[in-house]
């Protein structure tokens, strides 16, 4: 029974939905011409509602260019101020520069006047000291010399007058002492001038005991005696080397002087 029922209500309810579309159906067909403007104006209003919205849209976003222009254009004129500013610093920088260097090649030209009168003073100075002390060869012997006229070994100085060779080593302990003020090379041994009795310091070295060493044989302990002309030849050598010379054997005392006042008067 109540399937029946069911089934009569279904049936009813199709039977009302195919009257009521059919009933539609009538009426869209014989009121067409009524229909039509109202669909075209809700479908026009629709468009319109749609172009308002994308015109409310482009309006936001000029809006936003225009204000992203006025701060660029803002930006933009100042940098402009601060590259004016930089070109004025660069033109004076540049100016400054310009300066400088009329500056520098005023004071280089000042300082190769200055250079070259030393080398003419040390020139003079030099053949003044070679004047006060000769340093000439000793005919006959190999490079055997003699300053003011007393020989001075290069190595071995066995049978040779003590006390000669005390004054041969003063004058030489002098003239290294001279070379080194004038060529304002400070000495790592300095050399204490005193004629037959000059000595020199070694403050370098590690040792007990005195760092004076004696340049005179004569009551000295020998080795001492030995150690101190080495130094002095050390001495010599840094001279040397100031002067961009090379000393082939140490041992040549005067040899190696007369070198370096030969080489100081030729660049003078």
């Amino acid at each position: 029974m109540k399937l029946d029922k069911i089934e009569k209500s279904i049936l009813d309810a199709e039977s009302h939905r195919h009257k009521n579309e059919l009933a539609i159906s009538t009426f869209l067909l014989s009121n067409g011409h009524v229909l039509k403007p109202l669909i075209r104006a809700q479908q026009e209003k629709v468009w319109l509602d749609y172009q308002r919205a994308a015109l409310t849209t482009e309006r936001s976003r000029l809006e936003n260019s225009h204000h992203r222009r006025d701060e660029l254009s803002a930006k933009l004129e100042l940098r402009k101020l601060e590259l004016n500013v930089a070109r004025e610093k660069l033109q004076q920088g540049v100016t400054a520069l310009d300066n400088c260097k009329a500056e520098l090649d005023r004071k280089r030209e000042v300082q190769r006047a200055v250079v070259l009168e030393i080398l003419t003073q040390r020139r003079r100075i030099c053949e003044d000291l070679e004047k006060i002390y000769p340093i000439d060869a000793i005919v006959g012997r190999t490079l055997a010399f003699s300053i003011r006229g007393v020989e001075l070994p290069n190595t071995s100085y066995d049978g040779y007058d003590e006390e000669l060779l005390g004054t041969a080593l003063g004058y030489t302990a002098h003239l290294v002492y001279l070379l080194s003020f004038y060529l304002g090379v400070k000495l790592r041994y300095p050399v204490y001038p005193s004629g037959s009795r000059s000595y020199i310091e070694d403050p370098v070295s590690v040792f007990q005991g005195s760092r004076t060493f004696p340049l005179w044989p004569k009551g000295s302990v020998y080795y001492r005696f030995e150690y101190g002309v080495f130094l002095l030849n050390k001495s010599i050598e840094q001279l040397m080397n100031s002067q961009s010379l090379l000393v082939i054997d140490l041992r040549h005392t005067l040899p190696n002087l007369k070198c370096l006042l030969l080489s100081m008067e030729s660049n003078g």
